[in-house]
């Protein structure tokens, strides 16, 4: 696993899903600067957000004067259980107990037990995401943007 994904964290998501909304209501491509100042970010880290998300095809990438990046399908098929995968954290979230050391069979049980429900929460977060498109999730925040005003 190379480096540059060494400090994904579960935020990156967020980040994801902010410059797809903005790629989704944007015409043609979008550049660097105008993606990073959405996501309140600089142009390095929003790259880095980026790049999983055009390796999986999710985003298109463009190089040159005019470059940036566009969507790679429509927003109807960009679920956001792929753009979820896209970012997965460098350790899942099961690894996340250590065996205690001062009594083994309890902290393996404990352990055991630990991997056990975040599998589960793993399980029914991606069943959950699997449900949803970019497409809904910006029907959804336009439709609470028109609440709040």
């Amino acid at each position: 696993m190379s480096n540059c994904r060494s400090s994904v964290t579960p935020k990156w998501f967020g980040f994801a899903i902010q410059a797809l909304v903005l790629l989704s209501t944007t015409e043609g491509v979008t550049p660097s600067k105008a993606i990073a100042r959405h996501i309140r970010s600089g142009v390095s880290f929003m790259r880095r957000i980026m790049a999983p998300l055009v390796k999986e095809n999710i985003v298109e990438a463009r190089e040159g004067r005019d470059g940036g990046y566009l969507l790679a399908r429509s927003p109807e098929d960009i679920t956001l259980k792929e753009v979820y995968l896209a970012l997965q954290m460098t350790e899942p979230l099961s690894t996340a107990l250590i065996e205690s050391t001062s009594d083994c069979t309890s902290g393996r049980v404990m352990n055991n037990v630990f991997t056990e429900f975040a599998l589960e929460a793993e399980s029914n977060l991606l069943g959950f995401l699997c449900n949803y498109t970019l497409a809904d999730f910006v029907k959804r925040a336009n439709h609470k943007t028109i609440e709040m005003l």
